[in-house]
């Protein structure tokens, strides 16, 4: 029988065929109420298990542990602080926004 260290990790992610979705595109923000990015993706693993909400900031992407998910409304409000990521304004979200989709399209091979 094989020990869980030997197995594969395995990740997938998963995408949303709207913008914004019902989690994808929404606009994230700290516990400072500091507008930090948009959600690109959700990326789940196996071995180890986690989930997590991957942001897509100004100049960055970097992934957040559901765990650090305060509420998901209008908007996606973190528990905790985010100091990787510089604050963003609105126009930054729509522009994040036609990104991913743009980049969603083109994995879905232009449609």
């Amino acid at each position: 029988m094989a020990k869980n260290d030997d197995m594969p990790s395995i990740e997938a992610e998963l995408y949303e065929l709207s913008m914004p979705g019902r989690i994808l595109g929404k606009e994230v923000l700290d516990s400072r109420a500091r507008r930090i990015g948009i959600v690109r993706s959700i990326r789940i693993a196996l071995h180890p298990t986690r989930s997590e909400l991957i942001v897509k900031g100004a100049e960055v992407e970097f992934p957040v542990d559901f765990s650090k998910v305060d509420t998901v409304g209008t908007v996606v409000q973190l528990n905790s602080v985010v100091n990787d990521a510089e604050e963003i304004e609105v126009h930054d979200v729509i522009r994040l926004q036609k990104e991913v989709l743009d980049d969603i399209r083109s994995y879905l091979g232009g449609r």
